[in-house]
């Protein structure tokens, strides 16, 4: 067979045809170079992650004027043990087979207001889907204007950006949360509102999405002493639950409403309760990084031990450091591509 030949609705001499009935992502190799985004799964091998490790402006003077304005509750994160404890993440990564990409951005990490983007390491402000990305609006004045050096960066590497929240819309990765290829949570609150729930619904929908369950989370009014919990609240559903596997999840119950915990069993999901102690160093943020394997932001976890009764891999990397900062692997990370 010819190349011509290989063209759909091709027919020698005539004029051309449109091509529309191809789904975008049976062009998408072929177009894009990689299957990128999520293959089907959202637990399959992860083949490809992005990532940023701490700079200059960890230390920028202008953060130590308000801790709270920079989502600092806690005190400012030490540099040195931010870039190790980053260090051990990717060797890790990187021992498991999968490729890791830089932000590697081309300009000063610079937001939208002026301020140094001391967010900039945690990199799930884009959303994976299959066949690419959805670029994110942040809801927050410190880390807002991330998004352009993801969309630039992600450009650069050639994946798709199938979309992109505009408008009144504002919607950050981390309240989004996949159950499977067909089911997913997708959290309101602090940092995303209904325009921007609304924007990701319809693109979720129209990826064959099939099960969106609404959660909303509660949130802080005055104060803040701790990055989650109690009068801090949960500003990323990620922070409060997370999958580890198909049908096992971790979850701390007192971040999410009683119906998102009916929703679940009614799925079926086998649901290992996170302690306020654990919730502190961010272990329902944890990564899985192929079937029943995962990464997770501490040693020594009880929810550790659940997870391998269950037959699940445990990859453990000190990441408290950031915890203190704001989260851990699921917020270090992008997957960019998952078998």
């Amino acid at each position: 067979m010819s190349t011509l030949d290989k063209i759909p609705r091709y027919k020698k001499n005539m004029p051309h045809k449109p091509i529309f009935d191809v789904e975008f992502r049976e062009e998408l190799e072929k177009t894009w170079g990689r299957k990128w985004g999520y293959g089907g799964s959202p637990f399959g091998k992860l083949k490809m992650v992005m990532v940023y490790k701490p700079g200059e402006e960890q230390t920028a003077e202008l953060l130590y004027r308000d801790l709270q304005l920079f989502n600092l509750p806690e005190g400012p994160t030490d540099l040195n043990k931010l870039q190790s404890q980053h260090d051990e993440m990717v060797r890790a990564f990187k021992e498991e087979g999968t490729e890791v990409v830089y932000l590697e951005p081309k300009r000063p990490l610079v937001g939208t207001y002026g301020i140094p983007l001391r967010s900039a390491p945690f990199l799930r402000e884009t959303i994976t889907v299959p066949g690419g990305v959805v670029i994110c609006r942040i809801a927050v004045a410190y880390k807002r204007g991330l998004e352009a050096f993801h969309a630039q960066r992600v450009g650069e590497l050639g994946c798709p950006i199938l979309y992109t929240v505009h408008g009144q819309g504002v919607f950050e990765a981390s309240n989004l949360v996949w159950i499977d290829e067909k089911s997913v949570i997708l959290a309101t609150g602090l940092r995303s509102n209904q325009e921007g729930f609304r924007q990701i619904e319809q693109i979720l929908l129209s990826l064959g999405v099939e099960d969106i369950h609404h959660a909303q989370l509660p949130g802080y009014l005055y104060s803040r002493t701790h990055q989650v919990g109690p009068t801090s609240g949960f500003f990323h559903l990620d922070m409060t639950f997370g999958m580890a596997a198909d049908k096992v999840a971790v979850l701390y119950p007192g971040g999410v409403g009683y119906d998102t915990i009916e929703w679940l069993e009614a799925k079926g999901i086998d649901i290992i309760e996170v302690t306020e102690t654990e919730l502190h160093v961010c272990a329902p943020n944890l990564l899985p990084l192929a079937p029943k394997k995962v990464m997770v932001p501490a040693h020594g976890l009880n929810m550790s031990k659940e997870l391998r009764k269950r037959g699940i891999s445990v990859v453990e990397v000190d990441l408290t450091e950031f915890a203190k900062g704001g989260g851990g692997p699921t917020c270090l990370t992008l997957p960019l591509i998952r078998e």
